[in-house]
C-alpha cells in the first residue's frame, strides 16, 4: 500500500514577510536590499510583541527641569518596547519644553513636536514616546545620464531614534490581560487569545499636571501611569528568591 502524504503549505501573503532567495547572476536593486532588512526587522518586532509584550523596561523617568524653563521636563535615559514591537532607546537625558511658545523637542530625537495652548488648558498632559527613524550622513549620488548634478545627495544611514509628544489627558480603557490562573481555569482555551493589532505606537511615560505658568515640581508629575514590562532577569531573580529564599 502506498503512503498517504496529504499536507497544506501555508504560504500566506503577510505584509512583506518575504526574504530574498539568492541565485547566480541575480540582479539586485535597492528595493531588494530594503526587503532583506525589513524582513528581519519585522521578525524582531513580531518576536517582541508576542513573546514579551510592550511597556517601559527600565528608566525613562520624567522629571522637572526648572533650569531649562518653568514648564520644561527631562526624560531620563531608559529602554522600552512599543506596542508594535519597536525598541525605544534613550541613551541620554532628553529635554522637552511644555511651553507652547518654544514648542521644542530637544535632541537626540530627530523630531520637533510641540503642543498647543488648548492642550495646556486641559490641566493634565500625557507625556508619550514612540520609535522614530532619523536619516543621517548625506553622500553625493552618482550622476545619472548626461545631466550631471554635483549637488545631488542621498542620506546613507538611518539612525534609530525616538519621538516625544504631549497630549491632553483622555479617558481611555486599558486592555485587560488575563492572569495565568484565569487562563488555566478556562479548560477549553489553555492559551491566551490572539491579540488585536495595536491601535497606537505610543508608550505613555507620565501624566503632568500644569497649573498656569507655575514651575513644575515632582508633585505635578505622575510616573505611575506607565505600563511596566519586566525583563527576564528581573523575573528570574524574583522566582529564585520566592522559591529558594533570599540569597
Amino acid at each position: 500500500m502506498g503512503s498517504i502524504d496529504n499536507f497544506q503549505r501555508g504560504c500566506v501573503d503577510a505584509r512583506g514577510m518575504e526574504r530574498l532567495r539568492y541565485f547566480p547572476r541575480q540582479l539586485l536593486t535597492a528595493d531588494d536590499m530594503r526587503l532583506e532588512q525589513e524582513y528581519f526587522r519585522e521578525k524582531q518586532r513580531r518576536h517582541n510583541r508576542f513573546l514579551h509584550g510592550w511597556g517601559v523596561v527600565c528608566g525613562l523617568i520624567v522629571q522637572p527641569n526648572p533650569t531649562f524653563g518653568p514648564l520644561a521636563i527631562t526624560i531620563c535615559p531608559g529602554y522600552a518596547l512599543g506596542p508594535r514591537g519597536d525598541e525605544i532607546y534613550v541613551n541620554e537625558p532628553a529635554v522637552f519644553d511644555l511651553t507652547p511658545i518654544t514648542q521644542q523637542l530637544a535632541q537626540p530625537s530627530c523630531a520637533n513636536v510641540g503642543i498647543s495652548a488648548a492642550a495646556l488648558e486641559s490641566g493634565t498632559l500625557m507625556i508619550m514616546i514612540r520609535y522614530a527613524e532619523c536619516q543621517t550622513r548625506p553622500v553625493r549620488t552618482l550622476p545619472a545620464g548626461c545631466g550631471c548634478d554635483d549637488a545631488a545627495c542621498e542620506f546613507s544611514r538611518i539612525r534609530d531614534g525616538f519621538e516625544i509628544r504631549a497630549v491632553p489627558k483622555t479617558t481611555t480603557q486599558t486592555a485587560v490581560i488575563p492572569t495565568l490562573c484565569a487562563i488555566q481555569a478556562d479548560i477549553p482555551h489553555k492559551l491566551p487569545a490572539f491579540p488585536p493589532e495595536p491601535a497606537s505606537e505610543w508608550v505613555v511615560l507620565a501624566a503632568v499636571t500644569v497649573q498656569g505658568s507655575k514651575t513644575l515640581t515632582d508633585a505635578e508629575i505622575d510616573n505611575s501611569v506607565r505600563a511596566v514590562l519586566y525583563s527576564t532577569i528581573q523575573i528570574q531573580r524574583q522566582v529564585i528568591e520566592c522559591c529558594c529564599g533570599a540569597p
